[in-house]
Protein backbone atom coordinates (compact mmCIF):
# COMPACT_ATOMS: atom_id res chain seq x y z
CA UNK A 1 0.00 0.00 0.00
CA UNK A 2 1.29 3.40 -0.89
CA UNK A 3 0.05 6.46 0.84
CA UNK A 4 0.32 9.84 -0.86
CA UNK A 5 0.01 13.89 -0.37
CA UNK A 6 -1.55 16.16 -2.70
CA UNK A 7 -0.46 20.08 -2.76
CA UNK A 8 -3.89 22.39 -3.14
CA UNK A 9 -2.70 22.76 -6.46
CA UNK A 10 -2.79 19.15 -7.50
CA UNK A 11 0.49 18.06 -7.00
CA UNK A 12 1.64 15.10 -5.37
CA UNK A 13 3.92 16.42 -3.06
CA UNK A 14 5.19 12.71 -1.40
CA UNK A 15 4.36 9.01 -1.97
CA UNK A 16 5.45 7.02 0.84
CA UNK A 17 5.71 2.87 1.10
CA UNK A 18 3.19 1.50 4.01
CA UNK A 19 4.37 -2.04 4.75
CA UNK A 20 1.49 -4.58 4.44
CA UNK A 21 1.57 -8.60 5.13
CA UNK A 22 -0.09 -9.02 2.13
CA UNK A 23 -3.44 -8.02 0.05
CA UNK A 24 -5.73 -5.96 2.22
CA UNK A 25 -8.62 -3.80 2.05
CA UNK A 26 -8.64 -0.54 3.44
CA UNK A 27 -11.22 1.79 2.40
CA UNK A 28 -10.78 4.97 3.78
CA UNK A 29 -8.20 6.78 6.01
CA UNK A 30 -8.45 9.75 8.69
CA UNK A 31 -5.91 12.66 9.56
CA UNK A 32 -5.54 15.29 12.08
CA UNK A 33 -3.56 18.34 12.05
CA UNK A 34 -0.07 16.02 12.42
CA UNK A 35 -1.02 13.10 11.72
CA UNK A 36 -2.01 9.95 8.86
CA UNK A 37 -4.26 7.18 9.82
CA UNK A 38 -4.28 4.41 7.65
CA UNK A 39 -5.30 0.59 8.13
CA UNK A 40 -4.84 -2.94 8.08
CA UNK A 41 -7.79 -4.62 8.95
CA UNK A 42 -8.42 -8.16 9.34
CA UNK A 43 -11.05 -9.07 7.14
CA UNK A 44 -9.09 -9.27 3.52
CA UNK A 45 -8.74 -11.51 0.45
CA UNK A 46 -8.36 -15.39 0.51
CA UNK A 47 -4.63 -15.21 -0.72
CA UNK A 48 -6.01 -19.14 -2.27
CA UNK A 49 -9.10 -17.63 -4.09
CA UNK A 50 -6.93 -15.08 -5.14
CA UNK A 51 -4.68 -17.33 -6.54
CA UNK A 52 -7.53 -19.05 -7.75
CA UNK A 53 -8.20 -16.16 -9.91
CA UNK A 54 -11.27 -14.96 -8.60
CA UNK A 55 -12.31 -12.77 -4.96
CA UNK A 56 -13.40 -13.83 -1.80
CA UNK A 57 -12.76 -11.80 1.26
CA UNK A 58 -12.25 -13.53 5.08
CA UNK A 59 -12.48 -11.99 8.60
CA UNK A 60 -10.05 -13.59 10.62
CA UNK A 61 -11.24 -12.98 14.08
CA UNK A 62 -7.52 -14.19 15.39
CA UNK A 63 -5.82 -11.42 14.07
CA UNK A 64 -5.75 -7.54 15.61
CA UNK A 65 -6.95 -4.67 13.65
CA UNK A 66 -3.54 -2.39 12.91
CA UNK A 67 -3.35 1.19 12.53
CA UNK A 68 -0.48 2.67 10.87
CA UNK A 69 0.44 6.55 12.26
CA UNK A 70 2.31 8.61 10.00
CA UNK A 71 3.13 12.16 9.87
CA UNK A 72 1.80 14.16 7.83
CA UNK A 73 5.18 14.49 5.04
CA UNK A 74 7.01 11.48 6.78
CA UNK A 75 8.40 8.68 5.99
CA UNK A 76 8.27 4.61 6.04
CA UNK A 77 10.23 4.83 8.62
CA UNK A 78 8.40 7.15 10.57
CA UNK A 79 5.17 5.42 11.07
CA UNK A 80 4.07 4.19 14.13
CA UNK A 81 2.09 0.73 14.42
CA UNK A 82 -0.60 0.31 16.68
CA UNK A 83 -3.00 -2.65 17.52
CA UNK A 84 -6.59 -3.22 18.57
CA UNK A 85 -9.23 -5.14 18.66
CA UNK A 86 -10.56 -7.07 15.25
CA UNK A 87 -13.47 -5.03 13.41
CA UNK A 88 -13.60 -4.32 10.07
CA UNK A 89 -14.72 -0.06 9.21
CA UNK A 90 -15.87 1.09 5.80
CA UNK A 91 -15.72 4.83 7.16
CA UNK A 92 -13.82 6.89 9.40
CA UNK A 93 -15.85 9.82 10.73
CA UNK A 94 -12.76 12.28 12.14
CA UNK A 95 -9.77 12.31 14.26
CA UNK A 96 -7.79 14.71 16.58
CA UNK A 97 -4.93 15.39 18.95
CA UNK A 98 -5.39 15.40 22.45
CA UNK A 99 -2.40 15.66 24.47
CA UNK A 100 -0.15 12.40 23.87
CA UNK A 101 -3.23 10.84 22.17
CA UNK A 102 -4.57 10.92 18.93
CA UNK A 103 -8.19 10.18 18.88
CA UNK A 104 -9.63 8.30 15.87
CA UNK A 105 -13.69 7.70 15.64
CA UNK A 106 -15.29 5.64 13.05
CA UNK A 107 -18.14 2.86 12.50
CA UNK A 108 -17.15 -0.27 13.96
CA UNK A 109 -18.16 -3.26 12.52
CA UNK A 110 -19.29 -6.71 15.16
CA UNK A 111 -20.56 -8.36 11.92
CA UNK A 112 -18.50 -7.51 9.17
CA UNK A 113 -19.14 -10.89 7.07
CA UNK A 114 -22.96 -10.46 7.60
CA UNK A 115 -23.05 -13.93 9.18
CA UNK A 116 -26.51 -15.25 10.11
CA UNK A 117 -28.20 -13.06 7.24
CA UNK A 118 -30.81 -14.68 5.74
CA UNK A 119 -29.76 -14.72 1.56
CA UNK A 120 -32.27 -12.81 -0.38
CA UNK A 121 -33.10 -14.05 -4.04
CA UNK A 122 -33.95 -12.52 -7.60
CA UNK A 123 -33.03 -8.95 -8.27
CA UNK A 124 -31.99 -8.15 -4.46
CA UNK A 125 -29.44 -11.19 -4.09
CA UNK A 126 -26.38 -10.01 -2.29
CA UNK A 127 -27.83 -6.14 -0.81
CA UNK A 128 -28.89 -8.24 2.31
CA UNK A 129 -25.07 -8.28 2.98
CA UNK A 130 -24.47 -5.12 2.90
CA UNK A 131 -27.16 -4.03 4.96
CA UNK A 132 -25.55 -1.33 7.62
CA UNK A 133 -27.90 -2.97 10.23
CA UNK A 134 -26.76 -6.89 9.77
CA UNK A 135 -22.90 -5.31 9.71
CA UNK A 136 -23.66 -4.31 12.89
CA UNK A 137 -21.89 -0.82 12.71
CA UNK A 138 -21.86 1.73 15.49
CA UNK A 139 -19.63 4.71 16.10
CA UNK A 140 -16.80 3.88 18.41
CA UNK A 141 -13.13 5.69 19.61
CA UNK A 142 -9.77 4.20 19.13
CA UNK A 143 -7.31 6.35 21.36
CA UNK A 144 -3.15 5.56 20.32
CA UNK A 145 -0.86 7.32 23.32
CA UNK A 146 2.16 8.32 21.71
CA UNK A 147 3.82 7.88 24.62
CA UNK A 148 3.37 4.47 26.15
CA UNK A 149 2.12 3.03 21.97
CA UNK A 150 -1.12 1.53 23.93
CA UNK A 151 -4.28 1.77 22.56
CA UNK A 152 -7.41 2.46 24.10
CA UNK A 153 -11.05 2.01 23.00
CA UNK A 154 -14.78 2.15 23.44
CA UNK A 155 -18.38 2.48 21.89
CA UNK A 156 -19.90 5.64 21.29
CA UNK A 157 -23.16 4.28 20.84
CA UNK A 158 -25.62 1.06 20.82
CA UNK A 159 -27.51 2.29 17.32
CA UNK A 160 -26.26 1.24 13.79
CA UNK A 161 -25.02 4.00 11.83
CA UNK A 162 -22.69 4.73 9.34
CA UNK A 163 -21.46 7.29 6.95
CA UNK A 164 -20.66 10.07 9.48
CA UNK A 165 -20.25 13.65 7.92
CA UNK A 166 -18.31 16.44 10.30
CA UNK A 167 -18.66 20.67 9.44
CA UNK A 168 -15.43 20.32 7.47
CA UNK A 169 -13.64 23.26 9.47
CA UNK A 170 -13.42 20.82 12.33
CA UNK A 171 -11.95 17.96 10.14
CA UNK A 172 -8.58 16.77 11.56
CA UNK A 173 -9.49 19.12 14.62
CA UNK A 174 -11.36 18.36 18.04
CA UNK A 175 -15.42 18.33 16.77
CA UNK A 176 -18.61 17.53 18.59
CA UNK A 177 -21.47 16.95 16.06
CA UNK A 178 -21.45 13.75 13.53
CA UNK A 179 -24.38 13.59 11.33
CA UNK A 180 -24.77 9.91 10.29
CA UNK A 181 -26.73 7.96 7.88
CA UNK A 182 -29.27 4.89 9.35
CA UNK A 183 -29.48 2.14 7.04
CA UNK A 184 -32.70 0.53 5.62
CA UNK A 185 -33.33 -2.96 6.57
CA UNK A 186 -32.15 -5.77 4.11
CA UNK A 187 -30.82 -2.88 1.18
CA UNK A 188 -27.73 -0.72 1.17
CA UNK A 189 -29.80 2.64 1.88
CA UNK A 190 -30.33 5.44 3.92
CA UNK A 191 -34.15 5.95 5.50
CA UNK A 192 -33.09 8.29 8.45
CA UNK A 193 -30.48 10.76 9.43
CA UNK A 194 -29.15 10.63 13.21
CA UNK A 195 -27.42 14.04 14.53
CA UNK A 196 -24.61 12.53 17.28
CA UNK A 197 -23.87 14.70 19.66
CA UNK A 198 -20.24 12.92 20.37
CA UNK A 199 -19.84 15.09 24.09
CA UNK A 200 -23.17 14.34 25.56
CA UNK A 201 -24.07 11.08 23.87
CA UNK A 202 -27.33 12.31 22.99
CA UNK A 203 -28.70 11.19 19.35
CA UNK A 204 -31.51 13.38 16.85
CA UNK A 205 -32.85 10.56 14.39
CA UNK A 206 -35.05 12.31 11.53
CA UNK A 207 -37.19 9.42 9.35
CA UNK A 208 -37.71 9.74 6.02
CA UNK A 209 -41.62 8.52 4.73
CA UNK A 210 -41.93 4.88 3.14
CA UNK A 211 -40.28 4.70 -0.19
CA UNK A 212 -37.97 7.42 0.26
CA UNK A 213 -34.13 7.21 0.98
CA UNK A 214 -31.36 9.71 1.67
CA UNK A 215 -27.87 10.31 0.54
CA UNK A 216 -24.96 10.81 2.28
CA UNK A 217 -25.70 14.36 4.08
CA UNK A 218 -23.07 16.78 3.92
CA UNK A 219 -22.42 19.49 6.76
CA UNK A 220 -22.28 23.28 4.83
CA UNK A 221 -21.25 26.00 7.91
CA UNK A 222 -23.04 28.97 7.20
CA UNK A 223 -20.71 32.04 6.56
CA UNK A 224 -19.50 33.72 9.49
CA UNK A 225 -21.00 31.30 12.08
CA UNK A 226 -19.39 30.93 15.88
CA UNK A 227 -21.19 27.56 16.82
CA UNK A 228 -20.34 24.12 14.96
CA UNK A 229 -23.98 23.00 14.07
CA UNK A 230 -24.29 26.61 12.41
CA UNK A 231 -24.89 25.74 8.88
CA UNK A 232 -27.44 23.62 6.62
CA UNK A 233 -27.50 19.83 5.77
CA UNK A 234 -27.39 19.02 2.66
CA UNK A 235 -28.58 15.82 1.05
CA UNK A 236 -30.34 14.21 -2.19
CA UNK A 237 -33.53 12.18 -1.52
CA UNK A 238 -35.09 9.48 -3.95
CA UNK A 239 -38.69 8.61 -3.61
CA UNK A 240 -39.76 6.10 -5.40
CA UNK A 241 -42.63 5.87 -4.51
CA UNK A 242 -44.06 9.27 -6.54
CA UNK A 243 -41.03 8.73 -8.89
CA UNK A 244 -39.25 11.78 -7.80
CA UNK A 245 -35.89 13.61 -6.23
CA UNK A 246 -35.43 16.36 -4.26
CA UNK A 247 -32.00 18.72 -2.89
CA UNK A 248 -33.29 18.78 0.85
CA UNK A 249 -31.58 21.27 3.11
CA UNK A 250 -31.63 20.90 6.70
CA UNK A 251 -31.37 23.93 9.58
CA UNK A 252 -28.09 21.30 11.41
CA UNK A 253 -28.66 22.71 14.39
CA UNK A 254 -32.73 21.38 14.33
CA UNK A 255 -32.77 18.92 11.61
CA UNK A 256 -35.84 17.05 13.16
CA UNK A 257 -37.66 20.17 12.46
CA UNK A 258 -37.58 19.44 8.62
CA UNK A 259 -36.51 21.05 5.81
CA UNK A 260 -35.64 24.72 5.38
CA UNK A 261 -35.52 24.31 1.47
CA UNK A 262 -37.13 21.46 -0.94
CA UNK A 263 -35.41 21.86 -4.39
CA UNK A 264 -37.43 19.45 -7.25
CA UNK A 265 -34.97 17.71 -9.31
CA UNK A 266 -35.65 17.46 -13.36
CA UNK A 267 -35.40 13.34 -12.96
CA UNK A 268 -35.64 10.55 -10.42
CA UNK A 269 -31.83 9.96 -9.31
CA UNK A 270 -30.63 6.63 -7.90
CA UNK A 271 -29.46 6.88 -4.10
CA UNK A 272 -26.12 7.99 -3.44
CA UNK A 273 -23.45 7.52 -0.91
CA UNK A 274 -20.56 9.55 -1.03
CA UNK A 275 -20.71 13.58 -0.67
CA UNK A 276 -18.73 16.85 -0.39
CA UNK A 277 -19.21 20.50 0.19
CA UNK A 278 -16.48 23.33 -0.59
CA UNK A 279 -16.96 26.96 -0.52
CA UNK A 280 -16.74 28.52 -4.29
CA UNK A 281 -13.88 30.36 -3.64
CA UNK A 282 -11.66 27.19 -2.38
CA UNK A 283 -12.49 25.33 -5.78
Amino acid sequence: MHYGVVSREGELTDYVDIPLPGPRLPHDMAFTENWSILNDLPLFWDPEALAEGHYSNRFHRDLPSRFALIPRHGTTADIRWFEADPTFVLHWINAYEDGDEVVLDGFFQHNPTARGVVRAEGNMKGFETLDLNVLEARPHRWRFNLATGQTNEEPLSDRFSEFGMVNGRHSGRRYRYSYNAIGSPGVFTFGALLKHDIDTGTEEVLEFPEGVVVSETVMAPRDGSAAEDDGYLVTFSTDVVNDISECLVFDAAAMTDGPVARIRLPERIASGTHSTWAPLDDL
